[in-house]
């Protein structure tokens, strides 16, 4: 995916109508493809990107000469966040400081091959905060410590719904497996 031209991001800024559509044009399929990970609902995924778009265009004058698509991503992720800690029962999802015990034969290393919408059904298997920390970790590279900060939970929390999506992952594939 190519960067927008400076040329278009300038007329965004100047509030043109056009170059704004054309701007939201080019940023939905990463915004829609991130609020896919996070979100079951149609209509919360509208929200997230209208939401991302917005904060895109009001902070374009904050953006320096990185990928600009690396750029959005890191606000759509961070407008998922946001909303999931606005969600009334944000504090009542990450209540689990349990130990972590083995791996379950879990194996991080191990290779599957899915198609992308695929995957993503699987993940909306989960449970929202055993997926939203999953996303982070496994899709967006954060660090268990990193998580416990953005999400305001332990480290061993992070670890743990690591492991539980892991686990379920791993069930739903054997499932599979066997059907197939």
């Amino acid at each position: 995916m190519q960067d927008p031209s400076a040329e278009l991001l300038k007329r965004v800024q100047s509030y043109d109508r056009r170059a704004q559509l054309e701007l939201y044009q080019l940023c939905y399929p990463v915004l829609i493809g991130a609020a896919r990970r996070f979100r079951k609902n149609e209509e919360e995924h509208k929200t997230l990107v209208n939401n991302a778009f917005m904060k895109i265009v009001q902070n374009l004058d904050k953006y320096q000469d990185i990928r600009f698509f690396s750029w959005i991503k890191r606000i759509i992720t961070n407008e998922i966040i946001d909303d999931f800690r606005r969600s009334k029962n944000y504090h009542t999802f990450y209540k689990h400081d349990a130990e972590i015990e083995g791996n379950d034969g879990v194996h991080p290393e191990a290779e599957y091959e899915l198609n992308q919408a695929h995957l993503n059904m699987m993940l909306l298997q989960l449970s929202e905060p055993t997926r939203v920390v999953f996303n982070l970790f496994v899709v967006d590279g954060y660090s268990h410590r990193e998580i416990g900060e953005l999400l305001g939970i332990s480290e061993q929390t992070s670890k743990w719904h690591t492991k539980v999506a892991r686990k379920k992952l791993k069930e739903l594939l054997k499932i599979e497996n066997h059907v197939s």
